[in-house]
C-alpha cells in the first residue's frame, strides 16, 4: 500500500533521514521505534507531505506522492494524527470535527459524524464543548476522531500515547486496534515500544537518520537489542 524507496529528509545541512526504505501494506498496523531524534516523525512529516524529501520516492496505492502538496495527500487517503494532538482549542468539538472533513464528500459528514461518535461516545456527549477544555486523553480521541472524518485509508499517528495515564493508554491502543480492524491501515509512530510491538503485526527500528532493524512485532519484542534499548529488559 505504501512503499518509501531511498527516502532522504533534512532540516536545512542536517539529514534526518538517510535513505530509508519502508513498506507497509494494506490491512497492517506497522510501528517505528527509535530514540529521540532517530527520524520517526519526520518519516510521518515527509509521507503526509509536510516536509520534502531531498531524495528518493513515496509510492502509495501505485502513485508516487513526492510532488504532491499535503491536502491532496489527505484526498488520496493518507490522513496524519500529529505529535501533540493539535486540537483547535478555541473551536467545539463538533466544529473541530467538522475542520476535518473538509475533503470529504458533503453527503458522508452525517454518516462520518455517526461514525466517530459510535467509536468515541465521550465526544458525542461533549460536541458543544470547546476542545480546550478537555481532558489529554478525549483531546487524542478528537484527533483521532478528527482524522476518521476524512475517509481514510491509512492513519499516520504520532505518539498517541504521549503525556497519557497509564489507563488511558490502554484504552488508546484498543481504539487503534478496533480501527485497523474496520480496514484502516495504520503506520505508528510511538514511546511506548512494547505496547506498540504487541498491537503492531511488523517494525522498524530507526536510529540516526537509517533502519538498523526490521521484524515482526514477535520478533523485535524477542530481539535482545530491542528489548536493552527500549524494553527496559
Amino acid at each position: 500500500m505504501l512503499t518509501l524507496r531511498s527516502l532522504q529528509t533534512s532540516y536545512g545541512p542536517i539529514k534526518a533521514l538517510r535513505g530509508i526504505d519502508i513498506e507497509v501494506s494494506s490491512g497492517e498496523i506497522v510501528c517505528l521505534l527509535g530514540s529521540n531524534g532517530a527520524g520517526k516523525t519526520t518519516t510521518l512529516m515527509t509521507v503526509s507531505g509536510i516536509l520534502r524529501p531531498d531524495k528518493g520516492d513515496i509510492i502509495f496505492e501505485g502513485e508516487s506522492l513526492t510532488a504532491m502538496p499535503p491536502s491532496e495527500i489527505v484526498r488520496k487517503g493518507i490522513c496524519h494524527v500529529p505529535e501533540g494532538r493539535r486540537i483547535f482549542p478555541k473551536l467545539t468539538v463538533h466544529d473541530n470535527l467538522e475542520m476535518g472533513a473538509y475533503s470529504a464528500p458533503s453527503s458522508d459528514l452525517n454518516r462520518n459524524f455517526e461514525k466517530v461518535f459510535a467509536i468515541f461516545p465521550i465526544l458525542k456527549e461533549r460536541a458543544r464543548q470547546m476542545g480546550g477544555t478537555l481532558s489529554g486523553g478525549e483531546q487524542q480521541m478528537l484527533a483521532i476522531g478528527r482524522s476518521l472524518m476524512s475517509n481514510p485509508r491509512m492513519l499516520l499517528l504520532d505518539e498517541p500515547s504521549l503525556g497519557l495515564a497509564p489507563i488511558m493508554v490502554s484504552r488508546i491502543f484498543k481504539i487503534i486496534q478496533d480501527i485497523n480492524r474496520e480496514g484502516i491501515t495504520v503506520l505508528l509512530v510511538e514511546q511506548n515500544a512494547r505496547a506498540a510491538l504487541q498491537l503492531s503485526h511488523r517494525g522498524y527500528v530507526l536510529e540516526t537518520g537509517t533502519i538498523q532493524l526490521s521484524g515482526t512485532g514477535e520478533e523485535l519484542l524477542g530481539n535482545e537489542d530491542v528489548k536493552k534499548a527500549y524494553l527496559g529488559v
